[in-house]
């Protein structure tokens, strides 16, 4: 008996062994029925699990219920039912065309897996308690929302348009955090809706313009709405398209490039990042590889996303199944279970349960039993980790990566080889920037060689710097760049930079708001401000009495007056004055008479010479005529201070030309009109401030008539010049420094202000923006920008006289100061002249006395004057020489020897009358009856001396 016992327990431990081994598990599928290849890729991955049959260990059997798209949720109950029924261990499906979420509840029910492979509705509060058992591959639709965000943010967009399908119930969460934008920002982010069967170019006219658009779409759709939005200019090279839908890259858009040449846009798509090795079973099926960048393409119908998310899905339960059976292998067999007694609260199946925490827990990073990288779920089964790659549809090549951390990293790819462009530079004649070189166009030159400026030069040294070749196309209507307030439309090279009519734009284009919602810009090449540019008024010549002027007319004639007054008036009290008559004799005790020192010609003499400071060797004696000088003196000294004082200031007031000194002057003022480029930055600049001096600057221009307006510089610096002063001109300090230097006649006044930048305009999104920005911050560095400048600035055929700093002291020169010296020269003249008469007469006088001809005499005298060594001279009163006198009869010689009278005496020159005072007395009366030889002695010896 207990060999038989023993033999039926070894039977039953060898059936149990053999249905171990040869496990069977059923796995649910609901595919429609227009998605024949994803049932194929079920199968063929079950298969590839499965492996061949003699090593199958464990089996997986694939159930399948096909699904039409008109069927409801009794039908995908009924279904669901019927794989509960059948035992099977997980549920996949169905895709997004169910709008129920049927399958899900049932499976929540009976404890059996539920794994979603498409997109499905974010899941409310109260519906995650039935969904437990559900797991979605697909991204989660607020994750997604973040990293197209990111996406934008990283391109640079500021400004662009969001295009989405109206019917897409799932669209606007899966573009929310885009759509949040437009609240904050409406005027630069706008939103777009079509339906299927619209006429999609109204949608597309009402964004004409536009250079950024995001572009959410199904991929069937894509090329129809990009075909219809090319007559509109959105197609064009500087524009950029953002497609958000995962699997675009399914869609064939490199037909687009091959067939249309104007098909240029930049498109760039997002797609989950697939591990590079697929697995061997997908060489079953068509789709394009990128390995060593080199891309091929099987002829075999395209993959899309949702093969690869089943693919992961199938994976990640069978990865848990063998998980759980390891450690728990008698538990892992599937109950029948009845979705009635399920839902009316009965048993469920615990390690389905088991299975779900399993594959929620699993964390796919780094893993390549996976199709999609970074595999990973929260607890409601929503997938929160996954990797986004951006990539070029067009050409297949991924060129960045964003993750789950909003970091985005560049991959290193050779992208594909474009053909060869001509860059279109705009740009407007206006020198030094721009211009044509004259004598190239005499010598029929063509293209670039015609043309000559700092421009020309800058993009010729970028180009070197970068490697690219360049045209120049200067723009019609000569404008930088202003928009319409009715139209909204741009001229000028903003104009041409946004009608995709150039690639890029140069000249004294300054950096504006306005301009940067527009276009967007390098790095500056130049720094600047504005100044006021003025006409510089010719110094006027200073009259020959400009040193009078310090003092007016009527000051000059009561000074005139008062020194005639005084010198009379001090003769009057002079003679008033008892201490002021004194003896002429001083030896002589008792004089006949007294003399009086302050005659008219005495004190005119000392009055001047108060005024003049130069003293004088006649003092006064009395107290009267102390007092009266004292005041006179006290009088001199403030006239003359005053007069040294004003003299200065006003010889060098030339140097100042008017009160206007800054742009507050100007505007507090109404003689001087000035103004500006109408549209121009620094129109804008004043336009746009809050600034008093600014606004009050602003509406004191748009009130003059005529207009203060010019249309550009040129217009600007002629009225300058022709106005010769009554009108100023408000202009960027290098354009100033230019004009300055080929025009004398202009001047620069005050401070510059409102600091502004010069830099190259591109369209937005432009992939040679920041290679253009490295290539000036390089010529930057190597000193280059500055040699431009100063070969462009400076010039050197000009004659202009270097502006003097007006905080120094301005130097007089000689026409100031011209009069003064005229003065002296007619002063000294007037003495000689009356010097010379008197000279003449004395000639005559000694040829006389003499009985010289007035020939010699004249050559006597000038001899004498001429040996100016010779200090001394003898008087000459007709007295001869001894020789002379020895043989002249005596009544002759005493007649001779009688005292000449003081009128006709002349004595050694220099002598003082102190001098003369100091002499001894002549002989009393009494003593003239000496004997004669007496007196001939006495006066020969007096004669000699």
């Amino acid at each position: 008996m207990w060999h038989g016992i023993i033999v039926l327990c070894c039977m039953w431990s060898a059936f149990l062994l053999h249905e171990t081994l040869q496990q069977e598990i059923n796995i649910g599928a609901f595919f429609y029925d227009n998605e024949l290849e994803l049932e194929k890729e079920f199968l063929a991955v079950v298969n590839s699990i499965n492996g061949p049959e003699a090593e199958q260990t464990l089996r997986f059997n694939p159930l399948i219920k096909r699904l039409k798209p008109e069927d409801g949720s009794v039908i995908l109950q009924e279904y669901a039912c019927d794989l509960i029924d059948n035992g099977v261990a997980v549920i996949f499906g169905p895709s997004s065309q169910s709008a129920s979420d049927i399958v899900a509840l049932v499976a929540n029910n009976s404890g059996v897996p539920h794994i979603e492979f498409d997109v499905a509705d974010e899941e409310h509060m109260e519906e995650k308690p039935n969904h437990q058992m559900t797991l979605n591959m697909y991204p989660s639709q607020l994750i997604l929302s973040k990293a197209y965000a990111d996406i934008v943010h990283n391109f640079g967009w500021r400004k662009f348009t969001i295009v989405y399908d109206a019917d897409d119930a799932r669209a606007s969460a899966r573009l929310q955090d885009l759509l949040q934008l437009r609240e904050v920002h409406n005027d630069v982010v706008r939103v777009r809706k079509y339906q299927k069967g619209d006429d999609f170019r109204v949608m597309w006219k009402s964004i004409k313009g536009e250079r950024r658009v995001v572009l959410d779409c199904a991929p069937d759709m894509l090329v129809e709405l990009l075909n219809s939005s090319s007559e509109f200019g959105l197609t064009g090279q500087f524009n950029h398209i953002f497609l958000t839908n995962l699997e675009t890259y399914n869609d064939h858009l490199e037909d687009l490039t091959a067939d249309n040449e104007t098909f240029a846009v930049n498109i760039t798509a997002a797609r989950l990042l697939l591990n590079p090795e697929p697995p061997p079973h997908f060489q079953l099926y068509g789709y394009v590889t990128q390995r060593d960048n080199v891309v091929s393409e099987n002829p075999e119908p395209p993959r899309t996303l949702l093969h690869d998310l089943l693919y992961d899905g199938l994976q990640l339960f069978v990865q848990a199944w063998r998980n759980a059976s390891y450690f728990y292998p008698d538990r892992m067999l599937v109950p029948r279970l009845n979705c009635d007694s399920a839902a009316a609260g009965g048993r469920s199946w615990q390690m389905g349960r088991y299975l779900t925490r399993l594959m929620k827990g699993t964390s796919g990073v780094g893993s390549s039993n996976f199709r999609t990288s970074h595999l990973q779920f929260d607890e409601d089964g929503q997938r929160i980790n996954f990797n986004i790659e951006i990539y070029d549809p067009t050409d297949n090549i991924g060129v960045a990566v964003w993750d789950t951390r909003g970091q985005i990293t560049l991959l290193d790819v050779e992208m594909k080889v474009q053909k060869k462009i001509v860059y279109r530079v705009a740009t407007r004649i206006g020198p030094p920037y721009f211009s044509r070189n004259e004598t190239a166009m005499e010598l029929n030159m063509t293209g670039n060689a015609i043309y000559q400026g700092y421009a020309v030069d800058l993009i010729d040294a970028i180009a070197n710097e970068v490697g690219f070749e360049y045209v120049f196309v200067p723009v019609a209507d000569q404008q930088y760049g202003k928009q319409d307030k009715d139209t909204k439309q741009w001229n000028g090279i903003i104009g041409e930079i946004i009608n995709n009519d150039a690639h890029m734009g140069i000249c004294d284009l300054t950096i504006t708001q306005a301009r940067r919602t527009a276009v967007d810009f390098t790095v500056p090449f130049m720094q600047l401000g504005v100044s006021i540019l003025a006409y510089k008024s010719p110094p006027k010549e200073k009259e020959l009495h400009a040193f009078l002027e310090p003092f007016g007319g009527s000051v000059w004639v009561w000074i005139l007056i008062s020194v005639f007054a005084m010198s009379f008036l001090k003769v009057i009290i002079a003679r008033i004055a008892k201490a002021e008559w004194e003896n002429p004799h001083p030896c002589n005790r008792d004089p006949d008479a007294l003399e009086n020192q302050w005659h008219l010609h005495n004190t005119f003499w000392l009055t001047v010479a108060s005024i003049m400071t130069a003293g004088c060797d006649i003092l006064p004696r009395s107290p009267q005529v102390r007092l009266f000088e004292a005041t006179w003196w006290i009088f001199a000294i403030i006239i003359a201070n005053s007069y040294t004082a004003n003299l200065a200031a006003f010889l060098t007031s030339s140097k100042m030309e008017g009160s206007i000194t800054d742009l507050k002057g100007l505007s507090s003022q109404k003689a001087v009109k000035f103004g500006t480029i109408y549209g121009g930055s620094t129109y804008n600049l004043l336009a746009d401030s809050n600034e008093t001096v600014y606004r009050l600057a602003f509406n004191l221009m748009n009130n003059d008539d005529p207009s203060a307006y010019t249309k550009d510089n040129d217009e600007g610096v002629e009225r300058v010049l022709t106005s010769m002063g009554d009108y100023m001109f408000l202009m960027e300090t290098t354009t100033l420094e230019y004009n300055r230097e080929q025009h004398c006649d202009l001047r620069s006044v005050g401070e510059k202000f409102g600091e502004k930048h010069y830099a190259i305009a591109v369209p937005f999104g432009a992939e040679y923006r920041s290679n253009l920005s490295v290539a000036i911050l390089r010529l930057s560095e190597q000193g280059e920008l500055y040699n431009l400048k100063q070969k462009w600035w400076k010039n050197s055929n000009s004659t202009c006289m270097e502006e003097p700093d007006p905080d120094a002291t301005p130097d007089m020169n000689f026409e100031e100061l011209r009069g003064i010296f005229y003065t002296l020269y007619v002063g000294i003249l007037i003495a000689f002249i009356i010097g010379i008469t008197e000279f003449m007469v004395f000639v005559g006088q000694v040829a006389l006395e003499e009985r010289l001809t007035y020939k010699q005499a004249l050559i006597k005298e000038l001899r004498f004057v001429l040996c100016v060594w010779n200090n001394k001279k003898p008087i000459v009163s007709g007295t001869p020489s001894p020789s002379l006198a020895a043989s002249t009869p005596r009544p002759s010689l005493q007649k001779s020897l009688e005292p000449t009278p003081k009128s006709s005496r002349r004595i050694v020159l220099g002598r003082s009358s102190e001098e003369m005072r100091e002499l001894p007395p002549p002989p009393p009366p009494h003593s003239r009856s000496g004997s004669n030889s007496q007196q001939l002695v006495a006066r020969q010896r007096e004669a000699r001396v």
